[in-house]
């Protein structure tokens, strides 16, 4: 059995047209028949979330391992969500679903409404970060989505984080209490983790100042002042 046939296996077991599969993904149904015919492959981004709203593992999908499918769906501990084999963390709540680092630190958004405007300013240019990784809810980068993040909380933004990531990405949040950061050795989610000591911000590493790039003029000025400094001392040679 081919990968398009166990799609559209899949898919009528779920009992989904292609174009209502296609919908739950955001993509076209020529795109799900594609897929089905074996004309064009699932993006990797696509696989995890076909196997969880189809209800099967990514095992089954992908290499077609007997009775893979017909196992029951892997689901988050802390909200039973179906999860696969492709997620870190779980697309419902964010329960890390990997063993995470003995020193790795959440950041959590506690209370925005010290300051919205603030607290708004803050996720938007934490979601500009390149560190960003994809997983974490602060890097939809709509307003909607970003605003609906603020009256979430408390909220994990950001887990598995360095200690060195975590002070930056407190940084960003200059009203105190607004965030804090907690160890997330455990995977405790973000009303757990508000429970427990907040790490102080003196025990973090100094927040990296990021560096704003030289703009043309400023780099060919700088060119030529090096070579003026070059002739110079090679005159006095």
């Amino acid at each position: 059995m081919t990968l398009g046939e166990r799609i559209a296996l899949a898919r009528k077991k779920a009992g989904l047209s292609q174009e209502q599969l296609g919908d739950r993904l955001g993509v076209s149904r020529q795109a799900v028949s594609k897929w089905e015919s074996s004309q064009a492959n699932p993006d990797v981004a696509y696989v995890a979330e076909l196997c969880r709203i189809c209800g099967v593992s990514c095992d089954w999908l992908l290499l077609g391992e007997e009775g893979a499918r017909e196992a029951p769906p892997a689901r988050c501990g802390s909200c039973g969500a179906i999860v696969t084999g492709l997620d870190r963390y779980c697309p419902q709540c964010g329960h890390p679903l990997l063993k995470e680092e003995a020193d790795t630190y959440s950041l959590v958004l506690v209370d925005p409404r010290k300051n919205l405007t603030a607290a708004f300013d803050a996720l938007a240019w934490l979601s500009r970060r390149p560190w960003c990784a994809p997983e974490f809810p602060i890097c939809r980068r709509s307003q909607e989505e970003l605003e609906a993040l603020l009256f979430r909380a408390p909220v994990s933004l950001m887990w598995g984080l360095s200690a060195q990531r975590a002070s930056e990405a407190l940084a960003a949040f200059r009203t105190p209490g607004m965030a804090a950061v907690y160890r997330d050795s455990d995977g405790s989610s973000a009303e757990e983790l508000v429970q427990k000591p907040q790490v102080p911000p003196q025990s973090l590493p100094s927040p990296q100042p990021s560096r704003t790039p030289m703009s043309f003029g400023a780099t060919v000025g700088a060119v030529i002042v090096g070579v003026i400094a070059a002739i110079l001392i090679l005159s006095f040679l």
